[in-house]
């Protein structure tokens, strides 16, 4: 059984590169069970990289991610390579939402909520479809559930895929600039169903965002990454009032006034 007051994501020198770009520098952070961190910083700076490598899109070139205690990418007392089934079995911790919906075109709404459960953890329809549902009204959208993809705005395909991640009842949910394909008028509805998420639940939430007033009112903590490593961090309040860093600053400057 896991330690309650351990961190429920532990990073450890992590390192990631493409090509002769380095992404991530020796990258170590922890989360806490149930904290919300915004992930803020400048395009190409690590955010999404991170993301990936947690949910096992992209492979490290060294170091560590530990999730609820359990090291993703070695097993065994030996510390052996990581197979696919174990990979499997620690990924399904984690939920994520992308800049894209990937939603199925072919099946309803709900369908594409069920489906993951479903394959991935054999659940029966008769249990499955009341939860679904109630995510759904979780996120606004309780009487679209018959309706296609096609027949749905931008901001509601994005809020289906928050419920389709939510299904899978993931100890950690990250969100990698869920609102930066949507028009600017649906970027609100999107963000809501956010904040309901972290007022309301006490689900850990790793958040990468350009909103910047959304970033200081729901996050526990705020990380800016400059260059592939966390410049500097701290509570919202002293992030964007009175951050330390001039890279820091400068960053904010540009993008408050953007």
């Amino acid at each position: 059984m896991s330690d309650p007051s351990a961190p429920i994501v532990r990073v450890r020198d992590l390192c990631k590169s493409y090509g002769e770009l380095r992404v991530l520098r020796d990258l170590s952070l922890d989360v806490a069970p149930g904290e919300k961190v915004a992930i803020i910083g400048s395009s190409g700076s690590g955010k999404s990289t991170l993301l990936r490598l947690l949910m096992t899109l992209e492979r490290p070139d060294s170091g560590e991610i530990e999730v609820d205690g359990e090291p993703m990418w070695t097993m065994g007392e030996d510390g052996r390579p990581a197979d696919e089934a174990h990979l499997r079995r620690v990924r399904v911790k984690l939920g994520m939402v992308f800049q894209h919906f990937h939603l199925f075109p072919h099946m309803t709404v709900i369908r594409n909520v069920m489906l993951a459960p479903r394959i991935v953890q054999h659940e029966p329809r008769e249990e499955l479809e009341p939860r679904a549902r109630k995510l759904l009204a979780t996120v606004g959208l309780e009487d679209k559930a018959d309706a296609y993809p096609a027949q749905l705005s931008g901001g509601q395909k994005q809020r289906v895929a928050i419920a389709r991640a939510l299904a899978m009842s993931p100890r950690v949910m990250l969100f990698d600039e869920v609102t930066s394909a949507l028009d600017p008028e649906l970027v609100g509805e999107v963000l809501g169903v956010l904040r309901k998420l972290a007022k309301e639940t006490e689900m850990t939430m790793l958040i990468v965002t350009h909103e910047m007033n959304f970033a200081r009112d729901i996050a526990d903590r705020v990380l800016f990454f400059d260059q592939g490593s966390v410049l500097e961090e701290g509570p919202p309040e002293q992030i964007f009032t009175n951050p330390r860093e001039p890279r820091t600053r400068e960053f904010l400057t540009t993008i408050l006034e953007s």
